[in-house]
């Protein structure tokens, strides 16, 4: 029957009262879903569009940030990465904007370039690679690459590369850092270019030598404004991005010195090439690093004769001693070094006016110095596909956390069973317990639920350490033959002393038990106690009878009537079988309060875990989640909490929808 009635509903004050309830509801119910859609949208967001507030992710529908994220992802977070390739200065990912168009045909010609040229491996960095704090498609694929080829044994990975890697999570692509010589960690060389080769050409990061050699060295010595270059060289460029790095040195004295202080200090020697005709001069650098012909012959581990039979590598050589006296003849401009005119810069923007100047059938010199548009190029690439990047960056946050916890020893497989035991254990003790207080009732029930309820008044940290101690040093012999000899004098007063009463009995079995526990077992054993850290036990046993539950259940139990235990005498039945046919039975909703009271404890239980449980292999999820964290950004610490609360999520509609059949339909009983 209605509060209101019919009639009393068609008043308007009524119905006005109605709009207002349901205002309130509805406006509760925002506050909730707000917060939450919040933290939806940040779970798939990174730095670049993580501070935009917004219920949804930005770049769902804006393409600009689409595009910024892309460049954040390709670049690997490095804003220095960026700056050299784009030539530009950037403050934040969030201040990108689209590059300004260029030429079709030299966009054209540079997309085609790409894609036909055959370039080195160790000309070009790849892409959305080595992750820092954030996930990247190709650290992902990469780190698939290497499990299987060394067959998910993370063992013989760190074997071959000398790290002392734990987990495949801990796996990552090589840092790539530009450095003068081409380096990739010992052990997965083959594998790494392998991969590279293989990725998509629009992953690589292809250098952008002038943009270095402005940012290294122009911008140090002459600002970032033009005007000041000119004035120091006697030009009018109009943009930084017009000053190109020349294939051979200047004959200009200022733009002469700029050239030698890059090429000869900082470029990349695979991008050097040496004229064969200071072979001889290069063999005099190698008499007078070495003295003799032995010496070298001892770091290099060859047989030459002479200085003279030292084959002259026009470009750097393989190995890391012949590499360190090439560059050293590069860096030395004196009169054992190698001379600047002798130097030639031949890097990607050199192929590729090569390659355009082949194209259109007229000289290099022509088409030099021709920019790549690789800032255009990056922008064709984002919006080549659209909807695989967003797919790939609404998805990446959670495949990390995912792998992570997959990777990671045995997290969710403890994580199952120590749920699977807390909330058996608590729906066997606590019910068990609660059907002893209510059936007999004696008469300290009172102080005995008090006794319990106590123990809600310390917070759960104050019993962290004495748990830690009696699972450490745990009297497991002391309690098993005190609760034997407990057993064995209680069942044998029973028959030697049947007169007695029960109380008097039991008082003195327990006597019997406590001199076995205490006294008999610890001295005849020398030690009695057993360690139950890094065990399930250690989990289970400090939560598995609870005050607070025993209390809710013993008040449930007391509500169901007693003619039904009266008439289960009548018909014969035993203790057992009332509690578990009668009592149990027409428990449900209670007992899937303490069902969802004991997953959550378990489920998200911490600290204590990781206290007791220092072995990494018995760890569960929340303390592997916690260990994510603290070396991941917000977005994905948000994608890990949207994960540990699905499980909690699906366990409460579960519970509640029995919580709620025994509410609104009590008759069940």
């Amino acid at each position: 029957m209605p509060i209101i009635s019919k009639v009393g509903a068609r008043s308007w004050k009524v119905r006005l009262t109605y709009g207002l309830i349901f205002v309130v509801l509805i406006s509760g119910s925002v506050t909730m879903l707000y917060p939450l859609t919040l933290m939806l949208a940040g779970s798939v967001k990174s730095d670049t569009d993580f501070y935009y507030v917004s219920p949804y992710p930005e770049y769902w529908f804006d393409d600009l940030v689409l595009f910024q994220k892309y460049c954040e992802s390709k670049y690997v977070m490095s804003r220095q990465w960026f700056e050299e390739t784009w030539s530009v200065e950037m403050r934040n990912w969030r201040t990108i904007e689209i590059p300004q168009p260029v030429d079709e045909q030299v966009l054209r010609d540079y997309l085609d370039w790409r894609q036909q040229f055959d370039m080195p491996v160790a000309w070009y960095e790849l892409g959305h690679g080595r992750q820092w704090r954030l996930p990247h498609k190709n650290n992902r694929l990469f780190r698939k690459g290497l499990y299987d080829h060394f067959d998910g044994d993370i063992t013989a990975y760190a074997r071959a590369t000398g790290l002392g890697a734990r987990s495949w999570s801990e796996v990552n692509t090589p840092a790539q850092t530009g450095g003068r010589r081409y380096e990739v960690m010992r052990g997965i060389e083959d594998v790494w270019h392998r991969f590279k080769v293989s990725r998509p050409k629009p992953d690589r990061i292809i250098p952008n030598l002038d943009g270095r050699f402005r940012r290294a060295v122009l911008w140090p010595k002459y600002t970032n404004d033009i005007a000041v270059y000119n004035r120091a060289h006697g030009t009018d460029y109009e943009r930084y991005d017009q000053v190109f790095l020349r294939r051979r040195v200047p004959t200009g004295a200022l733009e002469r010195a700029d050239w030698e202080t890059y090429v000869r200090g900082e470029v990349p020697l695979r991008y050097l090439r040496i004229d064969r005709e200071v072979a001889g001069r290069y063999r005099r650098h190698l008499t007078a690093r070495y003295g003799s012909i032995a010496e070298l012959n001892a770091q290099y581990g060859t047989r030459f004769d002479s200085f003279d039979d030292v084959p002259f590598a026009p470009s750097v050589p393989d190995g890391a001693r012949p590499a360190v006296d090439w560059q050293a003849f590069i860096e030395d401009p004196g009169g054992a070094g190698c001379p600047a005119e002798a130097i030639e810069l031949f890097g990607p923007r050199q192929a590729f006016e090569q390659f355009v100047a082949r194209r259109r059938g007229v000289p290099v010199d022509q088409v030099a110095p021709l920019a790549m548009p690789l800032a255009q190029a990056d922008y064709h690439d984002a919006m080549a596909d659209t909807s695989a990047l967003r797919w790939e960056f609404t998805t990446r946050n959670y495949r990390r956390v995912l792998e992570f916890l997959l990777l990671h020893g045995r997290g969710i497989v403890n994580t199952v069973i120590y749920c699977l035991l807390a909330v058996s254990t608590s729906l066997l003790v606590n019910p068990l317990a609660a059907y002893a207080l209510s059936r007999y009732k004696p008469p300290s029930t009172y102080k005995i639920i008090l006794f319990c309820m106590a123990t809600m008044a310390f917070p759960g940290e104050v019993a962290m350490i004495p748990s830690f101690l009696l699972l450490k040093r745990f009297p497991l012999w002391p309690l098993l033959g005190g609760g034997l000899a407990f057993a064995a004098a209680l069942w044998l007063l029973a028959r030697l002393r049947p007169r007695w009463s029960e109380a008097r009995r039991g008082l003195t079995a327990l006597g019997a038990g406590l001199v076995a526990g205490g006294w008999v077992i610890p001295t005849a054993m020398q030690s009695p106690h057993v360690s139950l850290l890094n065990t399930f036990w250690a989990l289970i046993l400090p939560g598995m009878a609870n005050g607070f539950f025993i209390f809710l259940l013993k008040g449930f139990f007391d509500s169901l009537p007693r003619e039904l235990y009266e008439s289960a005498e009548i018909d014969g039945a035993g203790e057992w079988t009332k509690f578990w046919t009668i009592t149990m039975s027409l428990s449900r909703p209670i007992l899937a309060v303490i069902a969802l009271g004991a997953f959550t404890a378990a489920y998200s239980a911490f600290m204590m875990a990781l206290i007791i449980i220092p072995d990494q292999k018995m760890w569960t999820m929340m303390v592997w989640l916690y260990q994510l964290q603290a070396h991941s950004h917000p977005a994905v610490v948000f994608a890990s909490i949207v994960i540990a609360a699905v499980p909690t999520f699906l366990v409460f509609v579960f519970c509640q929808n029995i919580i709620i059949r025994g509410i609104v339909v009590p008759q069940d009983r």
